[in-house]
This record gives structure tokens, C-alpha cells and sequence, in this order.
């Protein structure tokens, strides 16, 4: 017997081909139910009742409360797949209380994410500003010798969580001479690029040596919160913070009065504890911060990677097979 699978018809048109081989594989057969979110289309429920199997792609995530709305009517959705990694099922209440498989889409974001924090390195320990600044009034100013900034290779860069993205981020600073610590769950096994690993409970005892502390873990019960203003304090005077996790993770009032203060040396934030980050923050102002949108996974390869764990789930789904990467 077949089912359906909700798709959003920007991603079939991109994806049409890629699917069809899918579709034609062993297992069960399936049939496309296409929602064209831009224009509010609005599924009827008999049609609705086939949908089985749904995935949240890119191209619809601003206009999400359509998708969710369409979601909230599917009474026999048992499986959705996120294009992204950082989902948390309990921010979705369209979805909660059901028996529903969610996935999402690990390594699709990482490399330009990991890109982005090795950049912020780059412009955070070099003197990049002073000369940008330079530039734009055109005055030749060179860094004396007595004021050199020290070299970043040999520092000390911290890493909470090792997924994916905090991977790619240990071999990056190592390619760069940076002495890596990782803290996460499973220490079994060393990554590449690690030089240290501890699991979680020894997170206080490491703040003191983190030079430079990277923020890439899951927002959960577990790390909502995780930075608080006293585990802030016991980072090392002119120390730096990443943080490509969530906004959450870190007491931003606690972070911002550090940064002012200079007891941090700067920080690179992707992410804010609430989004957009309102003009009256004072981090969009402070000189030793760089911010962005929550945009630090752009990249034009960025819904083929993600598309392709889908397909790669749908194979499995449609084959009877279990599913990688549930997180619930």
C-alpha cells in the first residue's frame, strides 16, 4: 500500500529528478502531496489523511506556520524530517503529544558553520579591525612590534559539543597550531584535531584554560543555560567566545557586561536569546563583537546536503528499514 509524502513544491522543482530515482527504488510506493506555501495553500483533509511521511526543507522556513499549521492536520503523519540539525521537538507544539518519528539532517550545515568560527578566530586574534579601520580613513598606521598581538597557534580553543560541526571546528584549529580541548558525552574515542577530551561534569575545571571557548552543543534541558554568569567569570581574562549553538546556551546579559568590562577579549555570536536580536542590544555596537543573523550555515550546497539525508531516511522508510539520526 502506498502513502504520501508532504513535500513543498519549491523542493520538488529543485529536487524532481533526485527524488524520482527514490520513488523508484524497492519498498513501498509512494505518492508526492505538494503544499505551495508561498501562495498559503490549504490541503484538503481527505487528501491530508495519505500523509504519512513529511520533510521540512529549507525553502520553507519562513513561512513555517503554514507548514506546521498543514502538519497539525495530517492525523496519520508518522515520520518528519528536519533539513536542519539544531531542532528542538518541544518548540514545535503543532507536533507534541503525538507518536511521530522526527529526524533531522547532521553534517549538512557543518562545513560553512566551521568555516565561520575559524574566520572569527582569524579576525578576533588577528588585528584585522585595526587595519580595516585604517583602511577607511587611508592612513598608514603599522602595528609596532611593542604591541603585537601573540600568536594564535598554541592557544588554548575549548569546544562544548562534538558533533558534526564541533569536529570540523577541532581539525580547523589544529590546522592552525591551536592546542584543542572537546568536551561532550562520549569521550571512547578521540576526534581528529582533539587533543583533549573530558565529558561533561568537568566542564568547570576547563573553563580556566579556555583561551577561546566554542559553543557548538544542542540547545536542551541539559544546556539551556549551560554558560552562566559564574561559569563566565572563571574564563581567563581577555578570553573569547564562539557560540553557532543556540542562544539559550549562554546567559547573554551575564556575556554582554563581560565584554564590556574587557574581561572577555570578544566574541563572534551567530545566535541570540531572542532572534532578530532587537537594535537596542548593545552587542550590535561593541567593538570586540561580531554578529550575524543566525546565518553562519549559508551556503549554496547547503539544501543538497540536507536533501540528501532525506532521501537517504526516505530510502529506509519506504524499505521498512530504522531510520538515522531520530531524535525523537
Amino acid at each position: 500500500m502506498d502513502f504520501g509524502v508532504l513535500l513543498s513544491k519549491k523542493f520538488v522543482e529543485r529536487f524532481d529528478s533526485e527524488l524520482s530515482v527514490v520513488e523508484s527504488g524497492p519498498g513501498v510506493q509512494t505518492t508526492r502531496i505538494i503544499i505551495d506555501v508561498d501562495n498559503d495553500q490549504i490541503i484538503p483533509e481527505d487528501i491530508l489523511s495519505n500523509v504519512q511521511v513529511a520533510f521540512f526543507s529549507n525553502d520553507i522556513r519562513y513561512r513555517r506556520d503554514i507548514f506546521l499549521e498543514t502538519l497539525a492536520r495530517a492525523k496519520n503523519l508518522k515520520w518528519l524530517h528536519f533539513f536542519a540539525v539544531g531542532i528542538n521537538p518541544k518548540n514545535f507544539p503543532q507536533l507534541s503529544n503525538r507518536d511521530i518519528s522526527i529526524t533531522n539532517s547532521p553534517g549538512a550545515n557543518a562545513e560553512p558553520i566551521a568555516l565561520n568560527v575559524l574566520a572569527a578566530i582569524l579576525w578576533l586574534g588577528r588585528p584585522f579591525k585595526y587595519w580595516r579601520e585604517s583602511q577607511i580613513e587611508r592612513v598608514w598606521a603599522p602595528i609596532h612590534y611593542d604591541d603585537a598581538p601573540p600568536d594564535i597557534g598554541g592557544q588554548t580553543l575549548l569546544i562544548i559539543g562534538l558533533g558534526e560541526i564541533g569536529r570540523r571546528v577541532a581539525r580547523y584549529a589544529k590546522s592552525i597550531g591551536m592546542h584543542v580541548i572537546g568536551i561532550r558525552r562520549n569521550v571512547s574515542d578521540i576526534p581528529e584535531g582533539v587533543d583533549e577530551i573530558y565529558d561533561n561534569s568537568e566542564l568547570d575545571n576547563l573553563l580556566h584554560r579556555a583561551e577561546w571557548l566554542v559553543l557548538s552543543c544542542p540547545l536542551n534541558d541539559e544546556t539551556e543555560g549551560l554558560i552562566s554568569a559564574e561559569r563566565l567569570s572563571k574564563l581567563p581574562k581577555g578570553s573569547r567566545i564562539i557560540n553557532v549553538s543556540r542562544g539559550p546556551v549562554i546567559n547573554e546579559e551575564s556575556l554582554t557586561q563581560k565584554l564590556i568590562s574587557g574581561h572577555l577579549g570578544g566574541a563572534y555570536l551567530d545566535v541570540f536569546k531572542e532572534e532578530p536580536l532587537p537594535p537596542v542590544s548593545p552587542l550590535w555596537t561593541l567593538p570586540n563583537v561580531i554578529v550575524t543573523p543566525h546565518n553562519s550555515a549559508i551556503s549554496d550546497k547547503y539544501h543538497e546536503r540536507s536533501a540528501q539525508r532525506f532521501f537517504e531516511n526516505l530510502m529506509r522508510w519506504r524499505k521498512s528499514e530504522p531510520l538515522h539520526w531520530v531524535i525523537q
